[in-house]
């Protein structure tokens, strides 16, 4: 590490006073005296004084609690245990513990690969909040001694650069720090003896830097909405400051906006993802919640429009309860999500967000079952909304604004109160082959060709009125079907240079006497070509192993609810199973709920190989089954000419049931 020279807070006892601090404020008439006498020692020690005087903890306390990221802390470690850890300065970040000695180096990285993020996370300080919650249950002094000493030791080690990130500037720390740890740790912990004058005033100083870099130097996307809570929370909480007030403004301003900016009409975040769309419902929650707590009105557009963004969790929700992981997503419980509470509470004449928060006790849930996203270009199937419905989710949309996967196509099944076709999901943000592996195509339930993965990156650029653009695909939902259709023509390989274009439909028989709940899958592939390609069909189960039967049908090799997955025969079409496999290249594999480095496991991957040179046409169906029950499907039969529009269903019994394509899309 470079030595550096500069200690913190940079700005000094002149600067602040004269620069940051409204000197005309009332009860600041002495600060100001002090000041304009050059007695910068007297000025210190009445400025702390008025901040122990003006401080209110009883209005900042009525703010509910926040979450706090699970990746800080060590698996099954309780609120005591973590409280004594972290005073032994053993810190973690990313899932990766360290022990440091003295003091912290918070510009350190212990990580085998040098894993960024893990320098970067640790200055989110979650820790600080800890102990300040240690200290307001048992008023020990030893946490907030063990606060001061983390606080003292960043404030003077991580000096805020004069330009560039700075590793521990980079903003969307600055956001996360203003916005939960600090100003909790400050209100619970600023009456202790340990929280001295010149803490008190450092403190401050900060809060000043904050201030200006989440002001000037603020990003775009998720990141924006973490900068303006935490700006908001400074300005609302410290109008000793000279700009607190344009400060609260600005921000209240700059989130108006993003709602327009990031939401399309259906709800959806543009990023595209569950989890990301869970950090922008929490971080606007907290901005109204801060400004509900302090009497501050609010414009009524920045409530209003966080309904429709609420219901997205309502409507995306798999029987069991969680998000489904879309892009870098999680498998989030939504009743155990930070914004649900706040949505059923602000929203009460929405039956269904109460219904999902109480997991079914109270409420009651949507009255439409299937639901379309036409924009974001998601589309959710299921057939009731108990926890032994059959669902399903197809993604026809867009690229996202970022953390995305190349996955146009996918499918993921949910049926009988199990996840039975899954994907990679979401990974540590490093450069390891399983974080390529699930940005892949190849993680995923699409289609590949010629061993090369979707490449709608390499051309992608973002224009604001895309935000009002439909997904472009074909949709329709009735009491026997869904059924809906979706095209990726963007490229594959490196350059995208591999052009063949992939209409997929996806046939819901979710009411028919002889084969429902099941999933028909039409694949369509034309190359723009007259060459020969080679093309991968995937699915990925969420199992531990899987059995073939016949040449190229499926099934999960496990108790209790099933998914079976056959195929037409056509051409040279073969299938396998493939699992934990890192040669030639990655595949069969599956994250878990830790998301750290090295916490991810096996899956087995059905994929089908299939070559041929022009248009060919594949028919898979996907049968879920509950415990004890069988498949009655035996064969599919259907041509690969892609001109074709039949298919045949033959069933164990003798029966056979005849599908034409024509039909189904004149109902659409």
């Amino acid at each position: 590490m470079e030595i550096q020279t500069q200690y913190g807070p940079r700005v000094s006892d002149y600067e602040f006073f004269t620069r940051s601090i409204d000197m005309n404020l009332p009860g600041l008439e002495h600060v100001k005296k002090a000041v304009l006498s050059e007695d910068f020692g007297k000025a210190r020690r009445l400025f702390a004084e008025h901040v122990r005087k003006s401080l209110r903890p009883d209005l900042y306390f009525q703010i509910p609690p926040h979450e706090l990221q699970n990746l800080f802390y060590l698996p099954g470690e309780t609120m005591e245990e973590m409280g004594e850890r972290i005073l032994s300065l053993k810190l973690v970040s990313c899932g990766t513990p360290h022990q440091f000695s003295g003091q912290v180096d918070w510009s350190c990285n212990p990580t085998y690969n040098q894993y960024l993020e893990w320098t970067w996370q640790l200055n989110r300080h979650w820790e600080w909040e800890v102990l300040a919650k240690r200290y307001r249950e048992t008023g020990a002094e030893k946490y907030a001694e063990g606060l001061v000493h983390l606080f003292t030791g960043w404030v003077r080690q991580v000096v805020v650069p004069e330009s560039g990130p700075g590793y521990g500037w980079r903003t969307i720390e600055c956001g996360l720090r203003m916005g939960n740890a600090w100003p909790y740790a400050l209100h619970a912990c600023y009456r202790s003896p340990h929280f001295t004058d010149d803490v008190l005033i450092d403190w401050y100083k900060s809060l000043w830097e904050h201030a200006v870099r989440l002001r000037h130097h603020h990003r775009q996307g998720n990141w924006l909405l973490m900068e303006m809570n935490g700006l908001s929370h400074i300005g609302i909480l410290c109008p000793e400051f000279r700009e607190a007030k344009s400060w609260i403004n600005y921000a209240q301003e700059m989130l108006i906006i993003e709602l327009n900016r990031q939401l399309y009409p259906d709800g959806f975040q543009y990023e595209l993802s569950t989890n990301y769309h869970e950090v922008v419902l929490q971080n606007y929650f907290q901005v109204i919640q801060l400004y509900q707590a302090y009497g501050i009105p609010i414009a009524p557009e920045l409530v209003n429009a966080l309904e429709n963004a609420c219901s997205v969790h309502v409507k995306l929700m798999m029987p069991d309860g969680r998000l489904p992981d879309l892009n870098d997503g999680r498998w989030l419980k939504v009743s155990a999500s930070a914004s649900m509470p706040e949505a059923a509470r602000r929203y009460p004449h929405r039956h269904d967000f109460l219904w999902a928060l109480t997991e079914g006790q109270e409420g009651k849930p949507p009255i439409e079952t299937s639901m379309p996203f036409p924009y974001s270009g998601y589309y959710v199937m299921r057939n009731g909304w108990d926890r032994e419905a059959v669902w399903a989710i197809f993604d026809a949309g867009p690229f996202g604004h970022g953390h995305q996967h190349e996955d146009k196509l996918n499918l993921l099944i949910h049926a009988y109160g199990k996840l039975l076709l899954t994907e990679g999901g979401n990974y540590a943000y490093d450069n390891s082959e399983m974080r390529r592996y699930v940005e892949s195509t190849r993680s995923h339930n699409t289609v590949r060709v010629d061993g090369s993965d979707q490449n709608r990156r390499v051309a992608y650029r973002w224009k604001e009125e895309d935000i009002h653009l439909p997904a472009g695909a074909k949709w329709h939902s009735s009491e026997t079907f869904d059924f809906v259709q979706g095209t990726y023509d963007e490229g594959y390989g490196a350059k995208a240079q591999i052009r063949v274009t992939h209409s997929r439909s996806v046939l819901f028989l979710k009411n028919h006497p002889l084969v429902s709940p099941c999933f028909l899958v039409i694949d369509r592939l034309t190359p723009q070509d007259e060459k020969e390609h080679n093309y991968e069909f995937l699915w990925h189960l969420a199992c531990e192993s899987a059995v073939v039967f016949g040449e190229t049908s499926f099934t999960l090799n496990e108790d209790g609810p099933n998914l079976t997955i056959i195929t037409n025969r056509t051409g040279n079409l073969t299938g396998k199973i493939v699992q934990g496999q890192t040669e030639p290249e990655w595949q069969g594999w599956k994250n878990t709920p830790i998301f750290a480095q090295g916490e991810y496991g096996s899956a087995p991957a059905v994929v089908y190989d299939l070559t041929a040179v022009g248009p060919i046409r594949t028919v898979t169906l996907l049968f879920p089954t509950n415990t004890g029950e069988r498949c009655p499907v035996k064969v599919l039969e259907a041509s690969g000419d892609v001109r074709d529009r039949q298919i045949r269903l033959g069933l164990i019994d003798g029966q056979s049931l005849v599908i034409d394509e024509n039909e189904i899309q004149r109902s659409v």
